[in-house]
């Protein structure tokens, strides 16, 4: 039976950053279960805590990620997918059980106060040892076998005052367009206050102005309904390194939440299945497919004709949303109906992409090649 896996595996989600304790927490378990005294005498470098308030800074720390579950007998450990991976031709261990109900937890809790203390943790595995075992769960990563056309997407532009947000660049309009079931369903979109002013070269080419933004949202009010945009759908760009990292910014800035999930750049689909194209910017592919004609329509609808839809948001979302339909369907029609059919397509078959997760993605650029 095929896997289904959930929403935050299927596409996009958001998780809390990583600080060095929740790394070093992370590492610490990777070698089994702990009780909280032992975790956070190890992790925090704070020896002998009695054990409820040693809990306590354990919740804390641990509590808002999802991948670290409290045990009914109160160890801490890393959750398991599935089955943990194994040496080979050595047996398989048991995945860590579900977490326990409120209810299981309390009293697990009253039944230990009885009880001599747990033994301490088993000696670490080695680094390489470590990274084997992650090298072998992301080769083994679920849904690899979903098909294409059963996967949603969110189809992301934004328009910027430059090209890297850590040059202190800002967003100053975004869109997001789902599709679901090969067809082109919601868009969201905003103009952004960018808090900062907007070079004269990028109103130009955008058709942004500092008195179109300047009584707009900035990108805090609108934070909450970019992620609820996101969430669960494989985030999609032309040339998906440039939005992703400027919407991964905004939204870590805003809410000190990381996105992470499934990415898929339509400049490497393009490539590889319009060698004919002299150009793969989204000029060129939309007018290939005719896209181009369903975003002027959706943009001159909504907005007139005071500003060009090319190099808005909503313009190239739409664009690029009614292309990706059309190169999936190209995709399926050469044999290549999976995620993993296409991931490993293209990563060229190597299988050395997969295993950095970095498949569908382009190498890093700091400027919009959408033109």
């Amino acid at each position: 039976m095929p896997h289904s896996p959930s929403p935050v595996t299927r596409g996009v989600s958001s998780r809390p950053v990583d600080t060095l304790l929740v790394e070093r927490a992370r590492d610490f378990l990777a070698g089994g279960p702990a009780t909280s005294s032992v975790l956070v005498s190890s992790v925090c470098q704070i020896p002998g805590l009695p054990e409820p308030l040693a809990e306590r800074v354990a919740l804390e720390l641990l509590g808002p990620f999802a991948e670290f579950q409290q045990l009914p007998d109160g160890r801490w450990t890393i959750a398991a997918r599935g089955q943990q991976p194994r040496e080979a031709g050595g047996p398989l261990r048991d995945a860590a059980p579900p977490a326990p109900s409120f209810e299981e937890w309390r009293a697990a809790r009253e039944a230990r106060r009885q009880e001599e203390p747990v033994a301490a943790p088993p000696a670490r595995p080695s680094r390489r040892v470590l990274d084997r075992v992650s090298d072998t769960l992301l080769r083994a990563s679920p849904g690899d076998d979903e098909r294409l056309l059963d996967l949603s997407y969110v189809v992301v532009d934004v328009e910027t005052t430059g090209g890297a947000p850590t040059r202190g660049h800002r967003i100053t309009e975004i869109a997001a367009v789902v599709v679901e079931g090969g067809e082109v369903r919601d868009v969201y979109e905003t103009l952004v206050n960018p808090e900062r002013s907007i070079p004269p070269a990028i109103m130009r080419l955008t058709g942004i102005t500092h008195e179109m933004v300047r009584d707009k949202p900035r990108f805090g009010e609108v934070c909450e309904d970019v992620m609820s945009a996101l969430t669960g759908h494989v985030f999609v760009a032309h040339n998906v390194t440039f939005d992703w990292r400027f919407v991964t910014h905004e939204i870590e800035r805003a809410s000190g939440r990381r996105l992470e999930g499934r990415r898929l750049c339509t400049v490497r689909l393009a490539r590889k299945l319009l060698p004919q194209l002299r150009s793969r910017s989204l000029g060129h592919v939309a007018d290939f497919y005719g896209a181009d004609r369903f975003a002027e329509s959706y943009f001159e609808e909504r907005h007139g004709r005071d500003r060009p839809w090319r190099h808005s948001a909503a313009g190239d979302a739409v664009a690029t949303a009614h292309c990706l339909v059309r190169l999936l369907h190209d995709a399926r029609d050469r044999g290549i109906t999976t995620w993993g059919e296409l991931d490993r397509w293209l990563s060229g078959g190597t299988g050395a992409a997969r295993r950095r997760r970095r498949a569908a993605m382009p190498t890093p650029v700091d400027k919009d090649t959408t033109a």
